[in-house]
């Protein structure tokens, strides 16, 4: 089996990246992570991308789904994505994308149930993930999904993702300090104390390292959501 193309690990860590500005993107995350000893992380980040010894069984349905997953990312790939929101044709041909990934993912949901690693590998169930995060009348049920699925079948970290996004459209604290506002503030997160921790077991760096991700990424100040 040929090896897999995954969905890039920035997505994953630093969903306001697009192609774009992938170069900017990669030489910020490489000097955020550049003093980072944290090692737990990068365990559970390694553990879910090897593929040594896990073949798939569906390989066309994976490349159907990275290519959807494609789709979600080229109409979304522009400079600034604020300032694109401000647009109405943007705006219009990314709900018109959105609605062809809904159909397209629920019918796969429909016929297989939530797509996970036996089935499409790693980056064909993250490209399942990524789908489902851009449309809200999914969101729910695609966490309910994956959440009911054995843990090796999906990502920790697109749980940790999908579940913080869930919690804030639910106007709930989040858990993983993934979600950040318009304004680049953080809604307000449970448990803050063992943020970090949380953070680990779910392939997520530490908070200081996330914090430096996104201050370079988008070029304004984010607020340390620890102090006051």
């Amino acid at each position: 089996m040929e090896t897999h193309v995954r969905i890039p690990l920035l997505l994953l860590l630093c969903p306001l990246a697009t192609a774009a500005a992938q170069s900017h993107a990669d030489s910020v995350v490489q000097a955020c992570m550049a003093g980072d000893s944290a090692t737990r992380w990068r365990q559970v980040q390694v553990a879910w991308t090897d593929t040594l010894g896990k073949p798939w069984s569906n390989d066309s349905l994976r490349r159907r789904l990275l290519a959807l997953a494609s789709a979600d990312q080229s109409v979304r790939d522009v400079p600034n994505a604020a300032d694109s929101m401000r647009d109405s044709e943007f705006v219009r041909r990314m709900r018109a994308q959105d609605a062809r990934d809904s159909a397209a993912l629920v019918a796969i949901i429909d016929r297989y149930g939530w797509p996970g690693r036996r089935l499409v590998g790693p980056d064909g169930a993250s490209a399942a993930w990524l789908i489902a995060q851009h449309i809200p009348g999914l969101q729910h049920e695609a966490l309910r999904l994956m959440l009911a699925m054995p843990p090796a079948e999906t990502s920790r970290t697109d749980v940790a993702m999908l579940e913080d996004r869930v919690l804030v459209s639910d106007g709930k604290p989040q858990r993983f300090a993934t979600q950040l506002t318009d304004a680049n503030e953080f809604p307000p997160i449970a448990d803050i104390a063992h943020l970090d921790w949380r953070r680990a077991e779910a392939g997520l760096p530490p908070l200081d390292v996330y914090l430096c991700m996104m201050r370079g990424l988008t070029g304004k100040a984010v607020k340390d959501p620890r102090r006051p």
